[in-house]
C-alpha cells in the first residue's frame, strides 16, 4: 500500500508539474456545463469560477458498476468492494471471491491469490473474459488455475448478506440447471464493468 500511495503521488505531481512547465491552467473543483461553451467549476477551495472555451473535452473517467440495492451486495469498499476498495484493503483477506470474469476481476483475484487468498470467481457464462478468442480464453484461465484461482462458470449471482466482519454470504444458481448453492467469504470483489462517470455534467 505504502509502494501504491508513493508511485500514485508521484504520477500526479508529476502531472502538476508538467502543467506548470506547459503553461496550463489547472483549476480544482468539480466542473459542469453552464452552456455549450462555459464551464462552471465549484472550487474546492470555496467559490465557483467560469471558464469559457470554444472547445471543450469531456475525460471524466469511469466508475464501476453495482449489484442492483436489492442483491444486499452494494459497495461499503471494505467488505464488499469495486476494484477501488480492493486497491485499499487493510489485510489480506483469508477468502475472497470475485463476482465477474472479466479482465479488472480477474487481474486483482490473481494478485490477492498470489498474496495468498484463497480466491474464487462468479461468472454467468460457460468461460472468463467471453469477448476474447476462445483459445486465448481458456489459456488465460488455465494460467490463473495454476495460480489458485477457483471458478464458477454458468453461475449467476441472487443476491447476498454482509456481515461485515463476520463475513460475506453470497447466494448463487446455476445459469443452465438453476441448482442453488452458497459461498461465503471476507471480501466480495464485484466487477461488473463500468460505465462513463458524468454524474453532474
Amino acid at each position: 500500500m505504502k509502494g501504491k500511495e508513493k508511485a500514485v503521488t508521484g504520477l500526479t505531481s508529476g502531472i502538476e508539474y508538467l502543467f506548470k512547465k506547459n503553461n496550463v491552467d489547472y483549476v480544482k473543483g468539480w466542473g459542469k456545463f453552464a452552456s455549450p461553451s462555459e464551464v462552471e467549476v465549484d472550487l474546492t477551495a470555496g467559490g465557483t469560477e467560469t471558464i469559457s472555451a470554444k472547445n471543450i473535452v469531456i475525460a471524466t473517467g469511469s466508475e464501476p458498476n453495482e449489484l442492483p440495492a436489492a442483491s444486499g451486495l452494494q459497495f461499503d469498499e471494505e467488505f464488499v468492494v469495486s476494484s477501488t476498495g480492493a486497491l485499499s484493503l487493510k489485510a489480506i483477506p483469508k477468502k475472497m471471491v470475485v463476482i465477474g470474469g472479466g479482465v479488472i476481476g480477474l487481474e486483482l483475484g490473481s494478485v490477492y491469490a498470489r498474496l495468498g487468498s484463497e480466491v474464487h470467481v462468479i461468472q454467468h457464462t460457460d468461460r472468463i473474459c467471453p469477448f476474447l478468442d476462445v483459445e486465448v480464453g481458456k489459456a488465460f484461465q488455465n494460467c490463473l488455475k495454476k495460480q489458485g484461482l477457483k471458478f464458477h462458470l454458468n453461475t449467476k449471482v441472487v443476491n447476498g448478506v454482509n456481515s461485515k466482519e463476520k463475513g460475506v454470504k453470497i447466494n448463487l444458481e446455476g445459469s443452465k440447471d438453476g441448482v442453488k448453492s452458497e459461498i461465503d467469504c471476507d471480501v466480495c470483489l464485484v466487477s461488473i464493468g463500468r460505465h462513463a462517470f458524468t454524474e453532474g455534467l
